[in-house]
C-alpha cells in the first residue's frame, strides 16, 4: 500500500490509496483540477481510478466527487446515510449504479484487500471512517471525530499506518473570533478531535505494527504544527511512550505530502 495525502483540513480533504494494481480515492473535497496538479507535485499521474470512498457528506469531503466520477467512472463506497444527506445537486448527478453502500463493521472484500468501515462520530448523517488491509498491513483513516469510544479501540487497533485527526488546540480556538456556536460545534463530542485527544486516543490504539502517524485536518485558524506534535511528544511521555520510535507527521490543506509507503 501507498498513501498520498493530498489535501487535509476544512477546505477540502483528499487521499490517493494505492493497493496492488488499484487505486483508491477516499474523500474528494478538492477539485478536478487540483487533484491533478498535487499529484503532479509529487510526480504522479492518475490514468484510472478504482474506487472511491466517502467519509461523509460534508462539503470539504465531497465538492469534487462529481467531476470525479464523470472522469474516471470508480465505484463509490458511502453509508446510506451520508448518501441520503447529500446535497441535491450532487445526488440527482451520482451514476447510481455506481454507488456501492456500507455498513459498521461489515468488512468489504476485494482482490487483494479488504476493507472495515467503522463509526465515527461527527455532526453528519451516518458518518465512518475505514481500515484498510493487504496481507499483513493495514491503515486507519479517520478524521471529522469529536471523540472515539473504547468499545471501538478493536476495530482500529495496531494499524501500520494512522491518519488521524488532530483538529485544534482547545485555548487558540476558545480564544479566536469564530462564533460562540461554531466553537462548542468544535469541542462537542460530535466535532472535531483537539491534539490532546488525539494523542491520547493514538497511545491507546497503537501496537507492535505501528510506525507512522499523519495528523490531519489540522485547523489553520486555531492550531499550528508545531503546537500539534509537542502536545503529541508530551503525551507519549507521560503514557511512557517513546515518541522518537514512530514517524509522526502533519498533513496540509494546501499543498499534497511525498508518498508513504505501508
Amino acid at each position: 500500500m501507498k498513501l498520498t495525502v493530498l489535501a487535509s483540513g476544512s477546505g477540502g480533504n483528499a487521499s490517493l490509496l494505492e493497493i496492488g494494481d488499484k487505486t483508491l480515492l477516499i474523500d474528494a473535497g478538492i477539485s478536478y483540477r487540483q487533484l491533478i496538479t498535487r499529484l503532479r507535485e509529487v510526480g504522479k499521474e492518475l490514468v484510472a481510478l478504482d474506487y472511491v470512498f466517502l467519509t461523509h457528506e460534508h462539503s470539504d469531503h465531497i465538492v469534487g466527487l462529481l467531476t470525479i466520477q464523470n472522469k474516471f467512472r470508480p465505484r463509490i463506497y458511502l453509508t446510506k446515510g451520508t448518501y441520503v444527506n447529500l446535497p441535491i445537486r450532487i445526488k440527482d448527478n451520482l451514476d447510481k449504479t455506481l454507488l456501492n453502500f456500507v455498513s459498521y463493521k461489515q468488512m468489504l472484500a476485494f482482490s487483494g484487500f479488504s476493507v472495515l468501515p467503522f463509526m465515527s462520530f461527527h455532526d453528519a448523517l451516518e458518518p465512518c471512517g475505514y481500515r484498510f488491509n493487504e496481507q499483513d498491513k493495514s491503515f486507519v483513516y479517520l478524521t471529522d471525530t469529536g471523540y472515539f469510544p473504547d468499545q471501538g479501540f478493536p476495530e482500529i487497533k495496531n494499524a501500520d499506518l494512522y491518519m488521524l485527526e488532530s483538529n485544534h488546540e482547545p485555548e487558540l480556538l476558545l480564544e479566536s473570533d469564530r462564533p460562540w456556536l461554531l466553537k462548542k460545534r468544535i469541542l462537542d463530542d460530535q466535532g472535531h478531535l483537539s491534539n490532546e485527544d488525539s494523542a491520547y486516543l493514538v497511545t491507546n490504539i497503537l501496537g507492535d505494527k505501528t510506525k507512522t502517524i499523519v495528523l490531519a485536518h489540522l485547523s489553520e485558524e486555531c492550531n499550528t504544527i508545531d503546537t500539534a506534535l509537542e502536545t503529541y511528544r508530551k503525551v507519549f511521555d507521560e503514557r511512557g511512550i517513546d515518541y522518537h520510535k514512530y514517524t509522526i507527521i502533519c498533513a496540509y490543506q494546501d499543498q499534497p505530502l511525498t508518498e508513504i509507503l505501508i
